[in-house]
């Protein structure tokens, strides 16, 4: 079980996560005055060219209702500073989220202002439709001086930087304490499959609670990294996965199913858009589930229980370490934005600004800037403690992360969803699943990669 430490032990921990996720301290500070309006000591964002003349920014975001009051805060606290600025905001889930970029793509039509995801930012760059950000870092309009250059990099294509990374989060494993403890059971540090098939059975025997198993891309590409495979080979427009690694991704989809401690049919199928509030754990359908690190919070907002985080399950047979840090998602400006220097100043502002993170209050992971980070350490609350310690556990095994995402990859994820779906409503076995998944994901890539 992940338990907070003294105070002297959570600040060791944080102060890890600062020198090895974000970069170390520096004692540099930019002066107001300089050129292009550079941000001052406070890192409060720059007022050149934003107190001019009223602007509209649209930005987009996917997320909870967390999310969406702590950013709505940040919003607000912004436009106090520069009146001139509102904003007008679209936001909704994940599901929802993409069709409606790809839809406003088309049309030349994006946000000023776009919550981006690996999986997807390197298509969207390639189609020309992000803003590159280089001349804000050399004119020090965005001040990157405390982000270590491994998170800078992740929102780097060609070279140059598309994205800011909005925070830093890993995939984990979360699991009700309280359910686990009246149970009389517990759970390792980094489980396995196994140990957590084992609890699942434990589990439904004495205390009647169901077990969510993981499903979707993530548990594809964790079973791939544990055998030193990516998941998508971005470079060749490819699968990276072994059919063995495919196979053994449904097999154990159809064993859950199949099992009498597994979720039901129905409640998987209303989890796939009930969002993370209402996700099996967060409505006590189950004691277990496999989010990012930084979904706690708004779990922890529809369910009071006592919850922990453990690592992501790791196989079996791993031959390789699968946990790696990865950008919670980025912040980027659409190329065909009439307002470029402010929406950069916006994220300038996310990065850089104590107040920002006074109302972000870490929902999107930790502050990609050593200095936001060190700043929160004194007022975390509870969650955010257990965000950032846990953070600084997996900084001390990660691996490099994936690629990201080719072209195609979201089609890719549709078809891994329809062929779990196949498996679960017994319409396919596991092997023709795994075949299938292989062959039609290939094709999709190839034609995409053209």
């Amino acid at each position: 079980m992940v338990k907070l430490g003294t105070i002297l032990k959570r600040g060791a921990a944080l102060l890890l996560v600062s020198v090895m996720v974000v970069g170390s301290l520096t004692a540099c500070t930019k002066s107001k005055d300089t050129e292009s309006g550079n941000i001052s000591g406070d890192s409060s964002s720059s007022s050149t060219g934003t107190e001019e003349k009223a602007q509209k920014i649209r930005i987009a975001w996917w997320g909870n209702q967390v999310r969406n009051d702590t950013t709505l805060a940040a919003l607000d606290a912004y436009t106090k500073e520069h009146p001139n600025v509102t904003f007008e905001t679209e936001f909704s889930d994940w599901s929802g989220y993409w069709d409606k970029m790809a839809t406003q793509a088309a049309s030349d039509n994006l946000p000023d202002i776009i919550q981006q995801d690996y999986a997807y930012i390197s298509q969207y760059q390639e189609k020309n439709q992000l803003a590159n950000m280089d001349a804000y870092v050399t004119s020090g309009a965005l001040n990157v001086a405390d982000v270590n250059d491994s998170v800078l990099t992740a929102g780097k294509m060609n070279g140059s930087l598309f994205g800011i990374v909005a925070g830093v989060n890993a995939v984990c494993t979360v699991y009700n304490a309280d359910m686990l403890k009246k149970a009389g059971l517990t759970i390792s540090d980094h489980p396995t499959y196994s140990e957590i098939k084992g609890l699942a059975a434990q589990m439904k025997e004495k205390v009647d609670v169901s077990t969510d198993m993981p499903s979707t891309e993530w548990a594809l590409q964790m079973m791939a990294r544990n055998k030193g495979e990516v998941l998508f080979d971005s470079k060749n427009a490819k699968l990276g996965i072994s059919e063995e690694t495919a196979l053994q991704y449904f097999t154990d989809i159809d064993e859950e199913i199949n099992s009498n401690w597994g979720l039901t049919i129905d409640v998987l199928q209303e989890a796939t858009t009930a969002g993370v509030e209402g996700s099996p754990i967060a409505t006590g359908k189950a004691w277990i589930a496999f989010p990012a690190s930084n979904q706690i919070a708004a779990i922890r907002n529809a369910n009071k229980d006592d919850l922990q985080m453990v690592m992501y399950p790791q196989t079996d047979d791993a031959t390789s370490e699968n946990m790696y840090l990865r950008p919670s998602m980025f912040w980027c400006v659409a190329e065909s934005s009439k307002y470029k220097d402010t929406a950069v100043d916006v994220i300038n502002y996310f990065t850089n600004s104590e107040k920002a993170q006074d109302n972000l209050k870490a929902e999107r992971g930790v502050p990609i800037s050593s200095k936001m980070a060190k700043y929160m350490e004194p007022s975390l609350d509870e969650i955010q403690k257990q965000q950032f310690d846990y953070i600084a556990k997996v900084t001390q095994v990660a691996t490099p992360i994936d690629p990201p995402y080719p072209a195609g990859s979201n089609e890719v994820i549709t078809l891994l969803g329809d062929l779990t779906d196949s498996v679960r409503y017994h319409e396919a076995t596991p092997k023709d699943a795994a075949s299938r998944f292989i062959k039609e994901a290939n094709e999709i890539l190839a034609k995409k990669g053209q």
